[in-house]
């Protein structure tokens, strides 16, 4: 598959959370290419190394562990760069949502 601009189902994502997920066994998109820091994966295709996984079921699972991580509170700090990681890949999927000042009052 070739990666242009137009193609809505290419994104450009940080290494370090996707490398995470897949020592963690989380499904993940298929790397379409790559560059130093940053993958270009496939939203739109299921994960290649789990037969019979549809791209829904991967991009859930994926999303969904992005989500639990992007809130740094609660871990150590040397996971702090997998969190802030986590919290880009949100951003670059456009499906980061910051939190409201109103959701932090107890």
């Amino acid at each position: 598959m070739t990666e242009s601009k137009n193609d809505k189902s290419v994104k450009k994502i940080p290494k370090r959370f996707y490398d995470d997920c897949i020592d963690c066994d989380t499904l993940v998109p298929p790397i379409v290419r790559e560059t130093q820091s940053h993958y270009f994966v496939d939203i739109s295709q299921g994960d290649s190394n789990v037969p019979g996984a549809t791209a829904a079921e991967t991009m859930d699972d994926f999303i969904s562990r992005a989500e639990e991580y992007s809130d740094e509170f609660g871990f150590d700090s040397y996971v702090r760069g997998i969190c802030k990681s986590a919290g880009a890949t949100l951003r670059a999927l456009g499906k980061h949502e910051p939190l409201k000042i109103k959701e932090l009052q107890y």
